[in-house]
This record gives C-alpha cells, sequence and structure tokens, in this order.
C-alpha cells in the first residue's frame, strides 16, 4: 500500500514524495496530521470568543475568506451580521470577530495574508516610503491625501 498525503486545504490526496498542493500549494500532510489538524480546526471553529472585538468589516464573502484564514491559524473568531438600517448607508454589515486578546495575532495574519494575495502592496509601500506615487511616481510628502499629479488616494481617513 502506497502512503499518501492530503492537502488541508482541498483536502486532495497526493503520493507521498510530493510537498505542495498543486492547485492551492499548501503543504502536504501525511493522513496522521491530517486527521489531527482537521480535529484541531474543528475544535477552533467551536471555541466561543469572549470579549470580542470586531478586527474587519466587509461584504460575507471576504469575512468568510477571513474567517477560514484565522481559523486554519489557529484563531478563533466569529462573522457577526449588523443589519444597520438596511438602506445600505450604514457602512458593511459583516464584522470579523476575535477575542480581544487575539485581536493582535489576528490583525497580523489578516495583514500577511492580505501581502500574499497582493504582492503589490510591498512596492507601492517601497515607493511612498521614498516620498513617490506609487502610481505615477510623481513627489509626494507623508502628510498628503492624494497625489497631486494623478489624484490616486494615499491616506484613507476613517
Amino acid at each position: 500500500m502506497t502512503q499518501v498525503k492530503v492537502c488541508p486545504d482541498c483536502h486532495t490526496e497526493y503520493f507521498s514524495h510530493i510537498e505542495h498542493c498543486a492547485d492551492c500549494g499548501a503543504v502536504l500532510l501525511p493522513p496522521g496530521e491530517f486527521k489531527k489538524f482537521q480535529e484541531e480546526k474543528r475544535q477552533c471553529m467551536e471555541k466561543i470568543v469572549d470579549s470580542a472585538v470586531a478586527v474587519r468589516d466587509g461584504d460575507l464573502k471576504w469575512m468568510d475568506e477571513l474567517y477560514h484564514v484565522l481559523i486554519d491559524s489557529g484563531i478563533p473568531c466569529t462573522v457577526s451580521a449588523d443589519t444597520g438600517c438596511k438602506k445600505g448607508c450604514c457602512g458593511n454589515p459583516y464584522k470579523l470577530l476575535v477575542s480581544s486578546r487575539d485581536a493582535e495575532s489576528a490583525i497580523m495574519k489578516i495583514e500577511e495574508y492580505c501581502r500574499t494575495i497582493h504582492p503589490e502592496l510591498e512596492s507601492s509601500e517601497k515607493m511612498l516610503s521614498q516620498g513617490k506615487c506609487p502610481a505615477c511616481s510623481s513627489p509626494v510628502k507623508a502628510d498628503f491625501i492624494e497625489c497631486p499629479d494623478c489624484g490616486l488616494t494615499l491616506l484613507i481617513i476613517e
């Protein structure tokens, strides 16, 4: 019987000599480790989030994606729906909640994830730190809200 490895994300089985999933790039696990990972994930999903704080808000699809990023990292979380006024003027209706003691690590994990799906963020931040607009390379100062040449928003004020 040939030993296999399993992708922890998409559950695809591979031959034992393969290290990474061809579809999502995740590190493959032997069956025993995969079962342990699944059990830890299930327990993390069932944990009650106490002293909850919102670390992100957005549409349901984005909150679900970030929820799975945190759960896969072992950070208990939940998504909360805030119906608001139902007119669409009260902001994003979904919030990603974590325990206050996990907030800092959750934010770091989300930022790390965003950098993997948007690698251009690093080069944009580098250009800004050099006093250049990431879109047009015009000179900008650190306190500029938008680029005077191309109008790119450089600073978001909430």
